[in-house]
């Protein structure tokens, strides 16, 4: 074989292998994205990254058991990242870290719960307590 055939081919193989290995790493959270829908924890780096918003990666962690999930309800123009903490009900430390944020509280909801607006007019924050089941939820909804 000549040598430009030989640096071709070793151009070309680097390019395949480079393509599947980012093919391979970002095909789980490409495959959510499909499916709509993802429940994880922070310890799953990959989905944690790419799905939580800053909103909820800095929010207090009110219980050691908590988990985060992302739902495409109609398509592009309903998304939910949501945080979940078992075993409270107590919202107090989220309402003072939403206000420190510039967040104000509506005066309804359509949830049962506290519903926030800041910024982003297409962005509402919703605060829900389950004393039943003694959960938080937390969704920011876009």
């Amino acid at each position: 074989m000549n040598k430009p055939f030989k640096i071709a081919t070793s151009i070309i193989v680097i390019i395949v292998a480079v393509l599947a290995g980012v093919f391979a790493y970002y095909w789980p959270i490409t495959k959510l994205e499909f499916e709509g829908s993802a429940h994880y924890t922070e310890q799953d780096k990959r989905l944690y990254g790419h799905f939580t918003p800053d909103i909820l990666k800095n929010m207090p962690r009110i219980s050691d058991n908590y988990q985060f999930a992302f739902q495409n309800i109609s398509g592009p123009a309903a998304l939910i990242y949501e945080v979940r903490f078992n075993g409270t009900t107590d919202t107090s430390k989220i309402s003072a870290y939403l206000e420190s944020l510039g967040y104000i509280k509506q005066s309804s909801c359509s949830i049962e719960g506290e519903c926030w607006h800041g910024n982003m007019p297409e962005e509402e924050v919703a605060v829900g307590a389950v004393e039943k089941t003694n959960v938080v939820i937390v969704s920011v909804i876009h």
